[in-house]
């Protein structure tokens, strides 16, 4: 299968690869200070003239829709502290070709906003939680609001998301010995919980802190009954069914970039290929230079092009916050 793009050549074919998700950062900004995402005193955010407007993000994704982009996902940062997103949120559900509009968040804000994401036609949602203990929260976050992100999973609960994901970043010597717990609370709540490795990308890297996902399956594999499932997506997570539930494990190698579906913008603009490329294009610059969405539909087409056969090898750059990008 093929698709074909303008270029400056000429109409070209390329082999085709369902590049088919985009994940957006609304913001920079976030209201916890999680120990691998964020340094405890902050990063200088960027000035509010420099991220994407509204406007600017809706004429992206409807460009990115006409190429094929079917799921977008917005992040941060926090996405829910930035003024106005459900307005946002509703805007991008009644774009054509966009199928599905999710969200993930650290939940501090989502006894807030839960129903008001539902009514405004988000069916899917991440959440991410690290520890279930009260006082080990506020070592990893630096924020003491634990019950606030517990009351918020009540509150996606009730508003019926299907399904409501948990995210744990598995933290050797710090939450590791919380794995089985993770399982059975998400089985008792009706979860699907995803083990995720610590990412060796930003300055916060530790190589002690670091457990491969092989040995976090391990651990649950000597507790409870696992089967692969045909519970899949187009990601990077392994699924299994674990006692009536799922669970998934995530690598965060270079092993997953073949099966990689998904491209980023940051909240500056930044175009992304892949979380851990050091080089960008800024699609803000062309969207404020004037640009048309026929010219910035080619740039966006070249790019997604790279993307099909480029593998990124530059594991460990560790130049930057995972705030900045987005996850």
């Amino acid at each position: 299968m093929f698709r074909e793009y303008k270029h400056k050549r000429g109409l070209q074919s390329v082999p085709y690869r369902s590049i088919d998700y985009l994940r957006i950062s609304v913001t920079d900004r976030c209201n916890l200070r999680c120990m691998y995402c964020m340094p405890e005193v902050g990063i200088k955010p960027v000035l509010h003239q420099d991220i994407l407007t509204f406007e600017e993000i809706a004429r992206l994704v409807g460009i990115f829709a006409g190429l094929g982009v079917k799921k977008i996902r917005l992040t941060g940062g926090e996405p829910l502290v930035r003024k106005g997103v459900m307005n946002l949120i509703r805007t991008l559900v009644d774009i054509d070709g966009i199928a599905e509009v999710t969200i993930t968040t650290n939940g501090v804000l989502l006894s807030n906003y839960a129903e008001e994401l539902k009514k405004a036609g988000m069916n899917r949602l991440n959440i991410s939680l690290d520890t279930l203990r009260e006082e080990r929260f506020i070592k990893i976050s630096g924020r003491d609001i634990f019950r606030k992100i517990i009351d918020g999973i009540e509150k996606a609960k009730r508003a019926d998301f299907s399904p409501l994901k948990l995210n744990m970043v598995v933290i050797r010597g710090v939450n590791d010995d919380e794995i089985p717990d993770f399982v059975n609370f998400s089985l008792s709540k009706g979860l699907v919980i995803r083990f995720i490795e610590f990412m060796n990308l930003t300055p916060l890297w530790r190589e002690e802190y670091f457990m491969p996902i092989e040995e976090v399956k391990s651990i649950c594999g000597k507790i409870f009954d696992m089967e692969r499932t045909e519970y899949q997506e187009s990601g990077p997570a392994e699924y299994y069914k674990i006692n009536g539930g799922i669970v998934g494990f995530i690598k965060t190698d270079e092993r997953n970039c073949r099966r990689c579906n998904r491209l980023r913008i940051t909240a500056a603009g930044e175009l992304k290929l892949c979380l851990y490329e050091t080089n960008s294009i800024s699609l803000r610059d062309y969207l404020r230079g004037g640009m048309t969405d026929e010219e910035l539909r080619d740039i966006i087409a070249a790019s997604m092009d790279v993307k099909e056969f480029v593998q990124y090898k530059d594991w460990g750059t560790r130049t930057t916050y995972m705030s900045t990008i987005g996850g």
